[in-house]
């Protein structure tokens, strides 16, 4: 990955107000620390701020693909809009999360309420058992993008808090505390050092790099003080750049704001992946993961092809041979396309010798990904087919061309007939019919020339084995839906 280009300089400064030098002892240290989590607090509204009930976030941010466009020299805009309600004193929350983009209008939301926690799709009508009920995990991320939660979590957490010394941003002397968040890895608060607001947070992602939250605009309304812009940035790139933000603390909540839709159907049983799987195509073939990261393994007698990058590899492959008791090499890692997400498990294949298989303008995003700089003969590059192996469990790779990426290899075993696809189709749920996208009905679409006489397919985003008639179904039953009139959010995401 490119060395992350800073927005800002960092000079080490003396600050008057707080300076901690080394000679001071732990206790003088933290009385230091507690001393300025104390002016942030009051900055941010003082018991207004610890005393928080609930409080109501919807925002409107413009989209930037990066790591996730069509190709990889052309980031795609989209547009985010999300409604979030969380009663605090009642443990009661609403998520809703509206996407447009080149693949179309997507949207999900979560309930989570005394025993109900519930995961829906407001566009098709269906709910099933939420993935994760703890409030953190369904929305953690719009609260790192709410700079008052930050303040509010800062409080909480002063007892773990560390402060990591001053830097200067935007030509004024910060203080840099560090402070754990659940479900994320720890938060760097960059503090202004004479209003005590908070103008940005950073944490680090293995895969991604240094992760921005930039905060501007501050207001007071009704005691507490928030930011009215906000902006996400990964590696130095726009991810998320704020349009629109209200958000409003200790109101009265409906009830009927955390109830589920009497008019949604359920989906039934989410699959559980949450220890690893491994699913037998055959005796040489195996379909292996853990929750969103899942892989193909074949062996081909002549070594072992691999697809599905996702971090993890080392242990998705040794759970295959631990059910197959074969210990060929790793021979080939299909990079079946250039999303960032389905990169960071290169940098094992790579370890473990294997050559990847790709398209050439992929190459220059593998070597940042992976933070290395390549041999040519690291990489086998599909010119639309490569064949792996022979005999009947020699594997086809294929390259079309998707709504979701220009180059887009998908790989075909004929001797079991299985078909290995990412993104493009799926499902949570243990049973019933997925519903489609554009990238679902672009894909049908790419493969229908290829004449594969597949029957089953299995992904890198789930468990679940699927029939060629479930994908089929789900093409067929696809339908453009509108916004519902009632969806605010919905009706205002941009179109690009």
């Amino acid at each position: 990955m490119r060395q992350l280009k800073h927005l800002f300089a960092v000079l080490v400064v003396s600050t008057i107000a707080i300076a901690a030098n080394a000679q001071d002892t732990p206790a003088q240290k933290n009385e230091v620390l507690s001393t300025l989590i104390d002016k942030v607090v009051n900055a941010y509204g003082g018991d207004a701020l610890t005393g928080m009930k609930n409080y109501r976030i919807s925002e409107l941010y413009i989209s930037p693909a990066s790591g996730q466009s069509h190709t990889p020299t052309l980031d795609n805009i989209g547009s985010v809009g999300q409604l979030l309600v969380r009663d605090i004193e009642g443990d009661r929350l609403y998520f809703e999360n509206w996407f447009r983009g080149r693949s179309g209008i997507f949207s999900n939301a979560t309930i989570i309420n005394g025993d109900t926690a519930a995961d829906f799709n407001l566009l098709a009508g269906t709910y099933g058992d939420a993935a994760n009920d703890d409030p953190y995990a369904v929305a953690g991320g719009t609260m790192r993008t709410t700079d008052t939660l930050l303040a509010l979590e800062l409080h909480k957490a002063r007892d773990e808090a560390k402060y990591l010394g001053s830097a200067d941003y935007m030509n004024r002397s910060h203080d840099k505390v560090q402070i754990p968040f659940p479900q994320s890895p720890d938060l760097t608060l960059y503090i202004d050092g004479k209003t005590h607001l908070i103008s940005r947070m950073t944490r680090d992602n293995p895969q991604i790099g240094l992760l921005d939250y930039v905060f501007s605009g501050h207001v007071s309304k009704n005691g507490i003080t928030r930011a009215t812009g906000s902006s996400f940035f990964l590696a130095g790139r726009p991810n998320l750049i704020g349009s629109r933000r209200e958000i409003t603390f200790n109101q009265d909540l409906s009830d009927s704001s955390f109830e589920l839709p009497a008019e949604l159907q359920k989906e039934g049983e989410r699959l559980d992946t949450s220890e690893m799987i491994a699913n037998r195509l055959s005796d040489k073939i195996y379909h292996v993961g853990q929750g969103n990261g899942f892989s193909v393994f074949i062996d081909t007698g002549n070594g072992i092809v691999a697809a599905g990058g996702y971090p993890g590899l080392r242990q998705r492959l040794a759970r295959f041979r631990e059910e197959t008791g074969s210990y060929q090499p790793l021979v080939y890692q299909v990079v079946t396309h250039h999303h960032q997400d389905h990169l960071g498990g290169l940098g094992e294949a790579i370890e473990m010798g294997a050559r990847l298989v790709t398209v050439g303008d992929n190459i220059d995003v593998i070597k940042a990904s992976t933070r290395r700089e390549l041999e040519p003969g690291r990489f086998l590059l599909v010119g639309n087919r490569v064949t792996l192996g022979s005999g009947s469990n020699r594997v086809e790779v294929y390259e079309v061309a998707t709504l979701h990426a220009a180059s887009y290899l998908v790989v075909y075993v004929p001797g079991s007939r299985t078909l290995f696809i990412a993104d493009h189709f799926g499902s949570p749920y243990a049973e019933g019919i997925p519903t489609a996208n554009r990238n679902t009905v672009s894909l049908h679409a790419a493969l229908e020339p290829l004449d594969l006489n597949y029957n089953k397919i299995i992904t890198a985003h789930g468990g679940r084995v699927f029939s060629a008639r479930d994908f089929n179904k789900s093409v067929a039953d696809f339908d453009e839906s509108a916004c519902p009139a009632d969806k605010q959010l919905c009706q205002e995401t941009f179109s690009f």
